[in-house]
Parts: C-alpha cells; sequence; structure tokens
C-alpha cells in the first residue's frame, strides 16, 4: 500500500512540476500532500500536513542548476522583504541585466513603472502568470494586463526570468528580450487566516486579509483574499489619490491519485491620478515636486492665457490672459510659448482600470512517463485614460465655446480567451514536450472628450465620463493567434545535456474603423482616408532555440544558448505605440507592402556554481534585434497625431552579467548582481525624405551600461534585517544621444521581527521598510510618452518622471 500510494504521489509531482515549468517550491509541498487514491485507501483524505513555512533565510536564486539557457528567479524572501503593494515587477530589479524603473516607491503607478532587459524594454517582453498570457503589460494595453491586476502580490510565489533567448513554452507575441513567469501561491492544506495592515508615508494605507480552507474531505482546498490600497501622490494638489481594491480566489480539487483542477479567479478596480510628465527645464524651474495643478481656476487660466498668447482657439472674457504663478519666468515675454509653458501643468490626469481574469487547469499522469496540463482562460477589461486638455475646448450642438478645457479618455475593451495545452513524454534521460496556444480576442480602442463648464470639471477624475460630446475615432480589433511549439532535452551523458527546439507564431488582426468625428463637428474636413483600415499577419513558421549544459567537477557546469523571436504587430489608433494603423489609409497601403515583424537572435553563454554556502552565475549575451520598427510622430506624442510607422534598421548589444549569492556565518547572506550592456543603433534613419536622423553607432535610448545591485541581510530565529543599493547608469532620451538623465544610487531598509505559534495565534508578526532611505533625489522614468530624435535644451518631449523620495512603511501580520 505505502509503496502504490508513493508511486501515485510521484506521478503526481511530477506532473505538477512539468506543467508548472519552474513553479515555486510552495506549489511542489502541496501536490506532494494529495489525498491517497480512494483505490489505495479510502475514501478518506490523507491527514493534513502543515505546509513548510517559508523564511527569510532563504535567498535570491541566482542561478538554475542544469539549465541551458540563463534562467533566475526570486522566491518567497525577496516577498516577504519588500513593502506589502510593492508590485512584483519591481521585485524583478534586483536581478542582474534588469532595469526598473518608477515614478512611486512601489512600483506600482501602471503608467510610469517600466522594466527593461539586455536593451530591450517592457513591450519586447513576454509575461505570463499561471502560464496564461498577460500580452506585453504596457499602460494602453492591447492583448494583457498588468501582473498587479493579475494578482494581489501576497499571492505570489515566484517569478521566474528567461534573459534573453526566453523560453519556448511562454505564451506570448512579444517576447523578443525574454520572458518573465509569474505563479501564483496554491491553497494551504491547513485551514488558517491571515490578516495584515499596512501604514506608511504620503497618507498609505493598505488592508489584506486570506482565509484558507485547508484539505478537505472532498479532496479540495481553497483560498479567499482581498486587498484594499490606498495612497496619496508624494508630489501635487487636488485630486491625489491613489487607489485600488482586488479580489483573489484559488481552488485545487485532487482527481484520483494522478490529476489536479485548479480554478482560479481574479477582479481588480484600480484607480490612478497620473503625475504629470516633465522636462528638466521645469524641474530646475519650479522644484522637484512641480506637478499638475489640480486647481480647476488656475487650470482655466493657464488654457486661456495660451489660446490668447498664440495657441490658437477662443479667448474668454473674465479669465486672466497670463500663465498662473511663476511660469512666466520662462518666457522672454507676453507671447512667448517657446519653453513650452502650456504643458507645465493641467488640471488632472489619471487611469482607471477594471479587469476580470480567470482560468481552469487540468493537469495529470496519463503514464507514469506521459502527463498533460491543460489550461482554458478568459479575460476581460474596461478601462480609460483621463486627461483634462486644454488643446480642445468644450462646444455646445452649434459650436459655441462653453470651457477652454475638455476631458479627453482614451477608452479601452479587451475581451479575449484562449487555450493553452501540452503534453511531456519523460523517460528520464530524454524529455520530449509539445503543445499549442490559441487565443481569440475584441480590443476596442476610442479617442473621445466630454464636457466642462467654467465652473468646474463636471465629475471626479475617480469616475468613468459618460455622454461625450465627440468621438474623434473609434476603432476595433479582432485578433487571432495560434502557437505552437515542440523541444526535446536529451541527456547525452550524465554530464552534457542538449536542447532543441522550435515555434511557429502566427498572429492575424484586422484594423476596422467603427467612426470618426460622431456627435459636434470638430473635423469638418475629416475622412475616412485619414485612418487606416486592413488586416496584417505577423510572426513567423519556424523559430527555432538550441543549447547545451555540460556539467563539471565541484559543482560547477557552463551552457550556451540560441534562439530566435518575433514579435507581433501592435494594434492601436493614432498616437498609439508603434501601430501599423497609426497612420492614414494611404499610409497603411504603402507599408503592408514591405512592413516586416520585429525579430531578434539572441546568443548566450555562461559558468555556473552551486553549493551549500555559494550560488553564482557568470554571462556573456550577444543579441541582434532585426526590422526596430518606430512610429514617427507628426507633432507631439500627448496630442495624439498621426505617425508614420518606419523600419529604422536594427540594434546590437553585447554585455556580460554575474550574480552571485554568499551564505556568511551565523545568519549573514551577501547578494551582488553586476551588469555592462552595450547597445548601440546600427544605422542613422530617415524621419523624412530630406531629414536622416544620425542614429548609427549611438547608445540606445533607456538602457543604462551599468547596473550593480547588492544586499547585506542578517537572519536569526524570528528577527531579520537587510540593507541594499541599486546603481543605474546615465541613461539617454533622445535617438542621438544629446540629452540624458545621470546615474543614481538608491538604499533601502528593511527589517522585520515574528513569534510563531503564540496562544491561538500561528505568527504574530511586525515588518518595517524604508524606500530611498537617504531621500536621494534622481529621475525615475524616462520616456513615459516615448523618445524623440533630438531635444538638446530638454523641452522638446516632456516625458520624465522624478524617483520619489524617502517612504516608510510599518505592517503587522496576523495568522491563525
Amino acid at each position: 500500500m505505502k509503496q502504490k500510494r508513493a508511486k501515485s504521489v510521484a506521478i503526481l509531482a511530477a506532473l505538477l512540476c512539468a506543467a508548472g515549468a519552474g513553479a515555486g517550491a510552495q506549489e511542489q509541498v502541496a501536490t506532494s500532500q494529495a489525498p491517497q487514491s480512494p483505490q489505495t485507501s479510502s475514501n478518506t483524505p490523507a491527514t493534513p500536513q502543515t505546509p513548510a513555512k517559508v523564511t527569510s533565510s532563504e535567498e535570491v536564486t541566482v542561478t538554475a542548476t542544469g539549465e541551458t539557457r540563463d534562467v533566475q528567479s526570486i522566491d518567497q524572501k525577496l516577498l516577504l522583504e519588500s513593502t506589502p503593494g510593492t508590485s512584483p515587477i519591481a521585485i524583478l530589479g534586483h536581478l542582474p541585466s534588469v532595469s526598473i524603473t518608477s515614478a512611486d516607491p512601489y512600483g506600482a503607478y501602471e503608467w510610469a513603472v517600466r522594466i527593461s532587459i539586455r536593451g530591450f524594454n517592457q513591450n519586447q517582453l513576454g509575461f505570463t502568470l499561471d502560464d496564461v498570457p498577460l500580452g506585453d503589460m504596457s499602460y494602453g494595453n492591447l492583448n494583457g494586463l498588468h501582473i498587479s491586476r493579475a494578482l494581489i502580490d501576497e499571492n505570489l510565489g515566484k517569478a521566474a526570468l528567461s534573459q534573453g533567448t526566453g523560453s519556448l513554452d511562454t505564451a506570448s507575441t512579444s517576447n523578443l528580450g525574454g520572458a518573465v513567469q509569474f505563479f501564483s501561491t496554491d491553497p494551504n492544506d491547513k485551514r488558517g487566516f491571515t490578516a495584515q495592515q499596512s501604514f506608511g508615508s504620503f497618507n498609505g494605507s493598505r488592508t489584506f486579509a486570506r482565509y484558507d480552507s485547508g484539505l478537505l474531505s472532498t479532496h479540495t482546498k481553497l483560498f479567499i483574499d482581498g486587498v484594499y490600497q490606498t495612497s496619496n501622490k508624494w508630489r501635487g494638489e487636488g485630486p491625489i489619490r491613489q487607489s485600488y481594491f482586488q479580489f483573489n480566489t484559488k481552488l485545487q480539487q485532487f482527481v484520483g491519485s494522478k490529476g489536479v483542477l485548479t480554478v482560479y479567479a481574479d477582479y481588480s478596480n484600480r484607480q490612478e491620478v497620473d503625475y504629470q510628465d516633465e522636462n528638466k527645464l521645469w524641474v530646475k524651474q519650479f522644484g522637484y515636486k512641480t506637478d499638475n495643478f489640480g486647481d480647476w481656476n488656475t487650470s482655466l487660466q493657464a488654457a486661456n492665457a495660451y489660446n490668447a498668447q498664440g495657441g490658437g482657439g477662443h479667448v474668454f472674457a473674465g479669465i486672466p490672459t497670463v500663465f498662473p504663478g511663476s511660469i512666466p519666468q520662462i518666457q522672454s515675454g507676453f507671447g512667448d510659448l517657446s519653453n513650452d509653458p502650456e504643458d507645465v501643468g493641467y488640471y488632472a490626469a489619471g487611469g482607471l482600470r477594471k479587469d476580470f481574469i480567470g482560468y481552469v487547469k487540468y493537469n495529470t499522469a496519463i503514464t507514469s512517463h506521459l502527463t498533460s496540463k491543460t489550461t482554458v482562460y478568459g479575460h476581460h477589461n474596461n478601462g480609460a485614460g483621463l486627461w483634462y486638455t486644454p488643446y480642445v475646448p468644450t462646444v455646445d450642438t452649434f459650436l459655441n465655446p462653453v470651457s477652454p478645457i475638455s476631458e479627453r479618455t482614451s477608452e479601452y475593451r479587451i475581451a479575449r480567451g484562449g487555450i493553452l495545452s501540452a503534453l511531456t513524454y519523460d523517460t528520464g534521460r530524454n524529455t520530449l514536450e509539445g503543445g499549442f496556444w490559441f487565443e481569440k480576442e475584441s480590443f476596442d480602442l476610442a479617442r473621445r472628450y466630454y464636457g466642462t463648464t467654467p465652473q468646474g470639471p463636471g465629475r471626479s477624475i475617480y469616475d468613468t465620463p459618460v455622454f461625450p460630446f465627440w468621438t474623434q475615432w473609434a476603432y476595433n480589433f479582432p485578433t487571432n493567434l495560434f502557437q505552437v511549439h515542440l523541444q526535446d532535452s536529451f541527456h547525452i551523458t550524465p554530464s552534457i545535456t542538449v536542447a532543441a527546439g522550435f515555434k511557429t507564431s502566427e498572429t492575424y488582426t484586422t484594423g476596422t474603423l467603427v467612426g470618426y468625428n460622431v456627435g459636434v463637428n470638430l473635423a469638418p474636413t475629416d475622412s475616412a482616408a485619414n485612418y487606416a483600415q486592413g488586416k496584417l499577419t505577423s510572426g513567423k513558421p519556424f523559430l527555432p532555440q538550441v543549447g547545451v549544459n555540460f556539467k563539471m567537477r565541484g559543482n560547477n557546469e557552463v551552457f550556451a544558448d540560441v534562439a530566435e523571436n518575433v514579435r507581433a504587430f501592435q494594434a492601436g489608433g493614432k498616437g498609439f505605440g508603434t501601430s501599423p494603423w497609426g497612420t492614414t489609409q494611404a499610409g497603411f497601403n504603402a507599408l503592408t507592402s514591405n512592413l516586416k515583424s520585429e525579430s531578434s537572435w539572441s546568443e548566450e553563454g555562461g559558468f555556473r556554481h552551486t553549493d551549500n554556502h555559494i550560488q553564482a552565475q557568470a554571462s556573456y549575451f550577444h543579441v541582434n534585434f532585426y526590422n526596430r520598427l518606430l512610429a514617427i510622430q507628426q507633432g507631439p506624442g500627448i496630442a495624439g497625431n498621426a505617425s508614420i510607422l518606419s523600419n529604422v534598421g536594427g540594434v546590437t548589444t553585447n554585455g556580460v552579467d554575474g550574480a552571485i549569492t554568499a551564505r556568511l556565518h551565523n545568519g549573514w547572506t551577501f547578494y551582488n548582481a553586476l551588469t555592462y550592456s552595450n547597445s548601440t543603433y546600427d544605422s542613422d534613419y530617415n524621419a523624412s525624405a530630406t531629414t536622416v536622423i544620425p542614429t548609427g553607432g549611438k547608445t540606445v535610448v533607456d538602457a543604462p551600461k551599468f547596473l550593480y545591485k547588492n544586499e547585506l541581510s542578517y537572519t536569526k530565529k524570528g528577527f531579520d534585517a537587510h540593507i541594499g543599493s541599486d546603481f543605474m547608469s546615465k541613461r539617454y532620451f533622445t535617438y542621438t544621444d544629446d540629452n540624458s538623465v545621470d546615474g543614481r544610487f538608491l538604499g533601502n531598509f528593511g527589517t522585520s521581527y515574528h513569534v510563531d505559534e503564540i496562544g491561538p495565534f500561528d505568527q504574530l508578526k511586525l515588518q518595517l521598510n524604508v524606500y530611498n532611505f537617504a531621500s536621494t533625489k534622481y529621475w525615475g522614468t524616462i520616456g513615459t510618452n516615448g523618445f524623440v530624435a533630438s531635444d538638446p535644451t530638454s523641452i522638446a518631449n516632456n516625458t520624465l518622471q522624478p524617483g520619489a523620495p524617502r517612504a516608510i512603511t510599518g505592517t503587522f501580520t496576523v495568522k491563525f
């Protein structure tokens, strides 16, 4: 009986290891405690065991032993150390070659949070949660959602990063530069309740609660939890509250001794008020905390002054015609708009997002060698990006000006569903795995304007507006995608492993103009010819990946890998990223004859060492990025002008990185990660028939050459303390490298103390976190609204975000 149960549990553990592709240790622990098969014992499950407790003594996994690729991960250690509410994206910043920037202390403000890896930015990477695709996690996401909206942070069990070559089985059409796979925690075998309360800087408050059912007699276990977080922006006036509510639930049903059915659901309601995008001149002139006005009368005055001083538009009597406050100091005199005084501040801007995402997954061991996993998922999103614009006035049905300001929206709706399925055949020496991914999506995107009055904006920035007076344009993008992959890992000898495989990726997207100039007739000369419509296919039928691993003596190994990846075209209207539909019909027709998908060829090799005291890895990487697409704006990006999509050549990246975790004496651990990466443009490009932009040999925008991270931590019994620093070198924000932001050095500190099994409680814990403890002034995210060819005076493209000052958070957690 014991032998039979041991075999069934081993099969179950094996299938979930294969299906999880690196899922966290917590998932594997849970599966090993599956109830006994009714055939081998009774209909009563095995006695639940207390799940292994995760403590702060665990380290960052700087290397994945046996992999033929560069794979690194973060587990519960960093999650426990970090401030509650910190985005999983920000936590990835501990890894080498990973550059994380944001405008807030937690990496939670989606407009500004950015991740880049080895010269590739966020929308050139792939992201999944429990294998379910999240798209490219860009702000105006066309095919997914941000991880912070898909999973409550406390429910993150593990995040695995495949730098460079990525993973063949990743469900992504954007992973040119690597893949990030997030994995949620499983329900605990033991029934319990967790409550957590945090308070912090800027009136921050976060409340989290989770209930675990434990392993029930029906061979079922589940958790249900929720979080509410709110805080103020660290700069700005008026409406500055950021908040979100989120709900997660996950159920696991053990089916006999060979199968596990998992059901997961997430609901997120997020409200964000934007930090104003800045430039160097404004911050120097008006201070580090300059931001939007947040005052309606001040905003009216700024808009009216712009119209009166040469901006065009109606000038309202009774409203001053000079810019408010100290803004005239950047003017040489009345009528000087050269330093962009109108964009110094607006009333407010923000983002509203409501998402529901869920999946049903079934993993089973068909035989002792053959396992399968199938996931069916769905996602629905309603969202809007809001901006009170001074460039389009509110008008009545007769086109009479009512207010110099209107509320502009970019409105999103995503309805998508798909299926992923894979089979794995493992003989011990040979592992053959193959699968497919299919997704069908309908994506709606519209640009609309809503009325205001001289007395007020008419609605809160936290409310979704209704009844627009003008719809500039509206699109629908139906998309079908199909991807298959096949890979084999073969142990030629106990020391040598070769892995090879390929994937086929095809995406079919049609841009359909639903309407334009709807409502008041603000654009009488507009026509359908000014908007692109039509179908595009992207992808490649054969994308190979080959790798080798050689294990040497003394826990040493070397590895090497090559891979080709491709990125699907982005759906979007005028002013949206690198969308082919962001131009006119004539421009689109000209594109379709020679437009090629962006692609990359990545090569990497490295050395690993792993023992009880040291985890270390050093890697060399070389990447060729081909057919780089650039949307050349025909005016300011914020104005939403049409763009010309151009193939501007390639990018070459060479670099080395390394990381080491050393377990020192008596609970001390020291972590270091260092990266040198040089990404340069291969050639100049033509901005027009007569204008050549000299980018050949220039450093890629937002690609720091040097990164250094370290952390010293100490753990003894229930006490933990850690102090770390993060250095990032200079970053350029123009394609010709004629302007940049300086490097920055940030320090962070945290400490906690917990007591286990005290009275009726399983655990009591106190935690303190300090972000940027020196309160260093620095530039955070750059290029929030795109980059431009040249901006030597830093006034041509206002897309810089000052970094957040010191933030302190205290947290109390109770488990019982």
